[in-house]
């Protein structure tokens, strides 16, 4: 009488099972397949790119070079692109596109950084000093307790970095700008919220100061580059992008909504040099932003 008890237990046992192998994928296709998704953020970013003569008008090309990936960060040197963004196809991690072709196509590898200032490093920006790539970024973004560190790296392939120095401090800050100026001082501009803070120093890696006699409204997400003798700084303006002419005297804004073609928000961008007359830009597009 106990064996059968068992045998009847068991088979009921078994019946549950198979349902539920049966049942659960059923139900599973029929759930919306981005209900584990997050609701915003750079998953639902995409990154495309534009080309110029002047730096100043700007042909889209409309091909998708990268999804779910945001804040571009571009140089070129030694004949490659190296375009730095936040890879959240999955998680969210650093990540750089290198062509050797001058952007028809693409390589991505993760970029490691060796250093203690960036367990989360995004916002990246790239630029050449001393024929090294230096990578200056928000090192530990969303960190408990811990004012957000403007760090800056250094690699000699483009892919593997050493920090060497934390170069601003603050609450809530983002998306450094860091470039040389006419006099040879540095310059970083960087983001609070939608307001655009600068801070210079004589050196790279001392701590910079900021700037409180400098005030700007057109724009933030700076990415500022020397282009044709002047220096363009290229901004996020809400909805599309601008550029600004950058001088002792501050910003100057000389073109508005230099992007279209594309529907919700374009920003972030950032411009490789890649000769006299020769620019690429590449923006983040995004309509769940």
């Amino acid at each position: 009488m106990a064996s059968k008890k068992k045998i009847i237990l068991l088979s009921i046992l078994i019946a549950i099972i198979m349902i539920g192998i049966i049942i659960v994928p059923i139900i599973l296709s029929i759930l919306p397949g981005d209900k584990y998704l997050p609701e915003s953020g750079p998953y639902h970013h995409d990154i495309y790119h534009a080309t110029s003569s002047d730096g100043l008008n700007w042909t889209v090309n409309k091909t998708l070079l990268f999804d779910h990936a945001s804040v571009p960060g571009a140089v070129h040197i030694n004949g490659s692109i190296y375009v730095y963004f936040v890879n959240a196809a999955s998680g969210e991690k650093l990540s750089v596109a290198i062509s050797d072709d001058n952007g028809s196509t693409y390589t991505i590898h993760d970029v490691s950084i060796s250093g203690s200032n960036s367990p989360r490093p995004v916002d990246p920006n790239a630029i050449i000093d001393k024929g090294k790539i230096r990578l200056t970024y928000l090192g530990n973004l969303m960190q408990s307790g811990e004012e957000h560190k403007i760090v800056t790296a250094i690699s000699t392939d483009g892919i593997n970095f050493i920090e060497e120095a934390v170069i601003f401090s603050e609450d809530s800050i983002t998306d450094p700008d860091l470039f040389k100026n006419s006099t040879g001082d540095w310059v970083l501009f960087v983001n609070n919220g939608s307001q655009l803070i600068k801070a210079t120093n004589s050196s790279v890696l001392g701590n910079f100061s900021i700037d409180y006699s400098f005030s700007f409204s057109g724009g933030w997400l700076a990415s500022t580059h020397k282009i044709g003798g002047k220096y363009y700084t290229y901004l996020h303006n809400g909805l599309n992008i601008s550029v600004a002419e950058y001088n002792s005297s501050g910003l100057t804004i000389l073109k508005e909504d230099l992007i279209s073609g594309f529907e919700g928000i374009v920003g972030d961008p950032t411009v490789a040099i890649l000769g006299p007359g020769n620019y690429i830009m590449y923006f983040k597009t995004c309509i769940i932003c």
